[in-house]
């Protein structure tokens, strides 16, 4: 990955993403109703969405200006993304089958996605054990209070009631038979316009494998090609990486804004202790399943990995989107050296499945209501819980706020009040972001495992 001026380009963007949080905190504590109204605006919010109201007819110079300049940096942060989110889908496409292709060999292919499947279910196993342990220690549902539990629950209501909807109705249109066929497009084409990426992941598997079984002096031929394609996409990030540390930097400025420490301080311990869990996770958890795993000789030091993926885990944490940092960790895999077949077949697939910080929250939260509500959980209840958090980690729709709106279903099941997801609401936000960077790297630590173990048998 090409590195601006003398600094790597994950330095630049720490850089820019602390910057982006202080400068973000700034504007959350001190530009208030009052500094509006020192500049003409009286009802800011119609001010800002460009609303008629009297109110604003007095709005200033200055208070344009700050409008202006709000709007170009949502609108740099939102292109960033989209471009990111341009390229993901043919990036899964194209590595996805050059990688399938480029096996050679369907046993390899199996024992490749066995091991990959291995690694993914060995470190979500991992993930919720720890989410257990830490609410089982902490009891972190008992430390908030009666009145800050009143005020959470009324702020969030209305959103809070419109994902159990979300969740009701999906569960009115879905079952389990429904949810594995719509895995496989009736029309790939649209999976590719509409960017469904589970489907884009199962048709390109089953093209990587029906190449497999072309004679391989044609399959050689159109490898190459959709490998090249690959390459050129991968090309196309390193382009779109330029614009990183400013959009990085927007991106966390503008979040840290419109969120304010306020409900974090108030939910103090249950945010610590999520934030603890993926931090063990990550710095102790992912280190030691790669050197765990790997044979003598292909060991991954954990300054190495962490080094080599901070663009793509900075860059998660800012986007709250695994599939817009995508394209980025198969770049930051290739800083890994991990072979390209490896990475293209590997990180694409995590990307849909492979959830462990989603997982860890998914517990988290439940074990967090059930205390909150006093609703005592057995031992049973919490393993009946870290399976199904798996299961809903794994198969979380397309829809917005997802693994909320299938918590629905785990809270359902022990009888936890459904209302209790407006005081989840309250600090989702940030710990999204946090989680989002565990399932990042958790795709790269399982491409380390799998690239690994294939050294190994070399």
């Amino acid at each position: 990955m090409k590195k601006p001026g003398a600094w790597p380009l994950h330095v630049w963007i720490l850089i820019a993403l602390v910057a982006g949080l202080a400068v973000g905190l700034v504007v959350n504590q001190w530009w208030t109703a009052q500094t509006w109204q020192s500049m003409g605006v009286g009802d800011a919010k119609a001010f800002l969405s460009h609303a008629t109201s009297d109110a604003n007819s007095g709005a200033a110079f200055l208070a344009k200006a700050a409008r202006f300049l709000a709007e170009a940096a949502k609108f740099l942060g939102d292109l960033f993304l989209r471009l990111l989110k341009l390229v993901a889908v043919p990036v899964v496409l194209f590595s996805l089958i050059a990688a399938v292709a480029g096996v050679g060999d369907p046993k390899e292919l199996g024992r490749m996605g066995a091991r990959t499947l291995g690694v993914f279910g060995l470190t979500a196993t991992l993930a919720v054990c720890i989410a257990i342990a830490i609410t089982t220690a902490v009891r972190p549902g008992t430390h908030i209070d009666d009145a800050t539990r009143t005020q959470l629950l009324a702020e969030q209501a209305t959103l809070a009631k419109h994902r159990v909807d979300s969740f009701n109705e999906f569960e009115s249109k879905n079952t389990l038979w429904s949810q594995v066929l719509d895995a496989f497009a009736t029309n790939p084409f649209k999976a590719l316009a509409d960017g469904n990426m589970l489907q884009v992941v199962t048709f390109s598997l089953l093209l990587g494998i029906g190449l497999l079984m072309v004679e391989r002096h044609k399959r050689d031929t159109t490898t190459k090609v959709i490998d090249t394609l690959a390459d050129a996409c991968l090309r196309v990030v390193v382009l779109i990486m330029k614009l990183a540390p400013l959009a990085v930097f927007v991106l966390s400025a503008i979040l840290v804004a419109n969120l304010g420490l306020g409900v974090v301080r108030a939910m103090a311990v249950f945010v610590v202790a999520t934030a603890g869990g993926l931090a063990l996770i990550l710095f102790v958890q992912y280190p030691l399943v790669m050197w765990l795993l790997t044979p003598a000789g292909h060991k991954m030091r954990p300054m190495e990995f962490f080094r080599a993926m901070g663009p793509a885990m900075t860059l998660a944490f800012s986007s709250s989107s695994s599939a817009a940092t995508m394209p980025v960790t198969m770049e930051c895999c290739d800083e890994l050296r991990v072979p390209r077949k490896v990475s293209g077949f590997v990180v694409p697939l995590g990307t849909t499945i492979n959830m462990d910080g989603t997982a860890l929250y998914q517990v988290m939260c439940v074990t967090f209501l059930a205390q909150l509500y006093g609703i005592p959980l057995s031992i049973g209840d919490h393993v009946s819980i870290a399976l199904m958090a798996i299961l809903v980690a794994i198969g979380s729709p397309g829809l917005p706020g997802a693994s909320i709106v299938l918590m629905v279903f785990i809270l359902e099941a022990f009888k936890i009040p459904l209302e209790g997801i407006a005081i989840i609401l309250a600090t989702d936000r940030i710990l999204d972001m946090c989680r989002t960077v565990i399932n990042v790297a958790g795709d790269a630590c399982a491409a380390v495992v799998v690239a690994g173990k294939d050294r190994g048998r070399a």
